[in-house]
């Protein structure tokens, strides 16, 4: 006698769960650390996951310039720009200090809930600046939907966080990467279809949502428990615990935003703007490619940090620093001299000419991968309340340099006024860090976790 339809249902679920386990979680235990073949498998897919979401931004400009006009890529750019800002809101820079909390001060589900107020907190701030900046129309719609879509990252990294922090920061790569390619797939394909990138966001908004319901939530249930926890205490102390950090990123989305921000303000959103945009994409991508070791090893550096192990977190802070300065050497040989070629062939425009600008903003993405590792290491000796000091001079230089240089030098003027503020934030946090090494040294003892 055959199954009826319910059993067959029933038996086809248990199949789809199994795969679906097998290819997230394998056969490695949760909080288990990876051998030699386990952190190369980790490697490969914090590789795949992180070259597919620094693809997304780039694959959309260049889908958007070659079959829509230069106003339908300033309404984008426009849009990307708040949704930047408020990705910053929502994130709260909570991330490096969840998976360095190697002792499990706070519960998943005090992560998980002070990530839904944060994210709250952004859409607010995001309505508040569209009516400031008078956006209406098409442009209010796609700079909130892309808010939507950012404030879906805001709640992956939480979870992502979490299975990073269990040691299983495969399964973080894992998860990123399918819901970025089928982001990706979405939002193109929307946007050849209908040719309208208000359309094409305010979906992918809805599909960004859909994702973590469909891959994170059921994930968790092998790490920990998914819930709302409102608990005053965890509330506030993650708010002061990572005050100067949420302060630090907000400054530093301002940095990022602030030649585009400036170029739009003396050049409009034209030909320029669209140019420099195209130019700027490949900047993160030395934060990136560093970032791919930063990201396996922080739990690690934390553990030996935690373990009184100086010996072995110089040793992966020396390596990165190697890691960081082949990919900036190798990534602005390549931009000078074949970043026109490549960009003008990826976005369907003339960028030759650039040549200077491109090496440099290599350069200065250099600069952001330093200040990250460094930041890293002072969020796990739990002074990351003296980046706010480090971030407020930056920005206050960037404040001050950013019209003078790019009013009277263009691209290249933005270029350089970038470079230099990144450059200030990279000396200030590599002289925080060294102090604070310095003292746990000769104290020689572990200098105690504090909000």
């Amino acid at each position: 006698m055959g199954l009826s339809r319910e059993q067959r249902y029933a038996t086809g679920g248990v199949i789809i769960l199994n795969m679906y386990k097998r290819f997230f979680i394998g056969t490695r235990g949760v909080g288990v650390q990876a051998d030699g073949r386990g952190e190369l498998g980790t490697f490969a897919w914090t590789v795949a996951s992180g070259i597919v979401y620094s693809l997304q931004s780039l694959l959309f400009l260049i889908v958007i310039t070659h079959i829509l006009d230069d106003e339908a890529a300033g309404i984008y750019n426009a849009g990307m720009v708040v949704a930047q800002m408020m990705l910053t809101v929502g994130k709260y820079s909570v991330r490096n200090y969840q998976v360095s909390d190697v002792r499990e001060q706070y519960s998943f589900a005090d992560y998980f809930t002070f990530r839904l107020i944060t994210c709250m907190a952004a859409m607010i701030v995001m309505f508040i600046w569209i009516a400031v900046k008078g956006y209406t129309g098409g442009i209010a719609i796609v700079a909130a939907s892309l808010t939507v879509y950012k404030m879906a990252e805001c709640l992956s990294d939480v979870f992502e966080g979490l299975y990073q922090q269990k040691f299983r920061f495969d399964v973080s790569g894992k998860s990123q990467f399918v819901k970025d390619l089928t982001m990706i797939i979405v939002y193109i394909g929307m946007l050849v279809i209908t040719r309208d990138v208000v359309i094409s966001s305010v979906v992918l908004a809805a599909v960004s949502i859909l994702l973590i319901v469909v891959i994170d939530f059921p994930l968790t249930k092998y790490f920990g428990r998914l819930g709302v926890h409102f608990n005053m205490n965890a509330v506030k102390g993650l708010t002061i615990a990572c005050f100067a950090l949420f302060v630090s990123s907000f400054l530093c989305a301002y940095i990022h935003s602030a030649p585009k921000l400036a170029i739009e303000q003396y050049f409009g959103r034209g030909s320029k703007y669209v140019d420099f945009n195209a130019l700027f994409m490949p900047t993160f991508v030395v934060d990136l490619l560093a970032g791919f070791t930063m990201r396996m090893w922080i739990t690690k550096m934390a553990v030996c940090h935690d373990q009184g192990d100086t010996k072995t977190l110089n040793k992966l802070i020396i390596k990165q620093m190697g890691v960081i300065a082949f990919i900036t050497v190798v990534s602005m040989l390549v931009m000078y001299f074949a970043g026109g070629w490549a960009l003008s062939l990826l976005y369907g425009r003339d960028l030759y000419g650039y040549e200077w600008s491109n090496a440099l903003l290599m350069l200065a993405g250099g600069m952001v991968a330093v200040y990250t590792l460094f930041e890293n290491v002072i969020i796990i000796y739990r002074h990351q309340h003296f980046s706010i000091v480090i971030n407020i001079v930056s920005a206050v230089a960037t404040v001050i340099i950013m019209p003078l240089f790019t009013r009277s030098g263009g691209v290249l003027g933005a270029t350089l006024a970038y470079l230099a503020a990144n450059t200030i934030r990279a000396i200030g946090y590599i002289a925080c860090a060294l102090y604070y090494m310095n003292k746990d040294k000769k104290n020689n003892q572990k200098i105690p976790a504090r909000n």
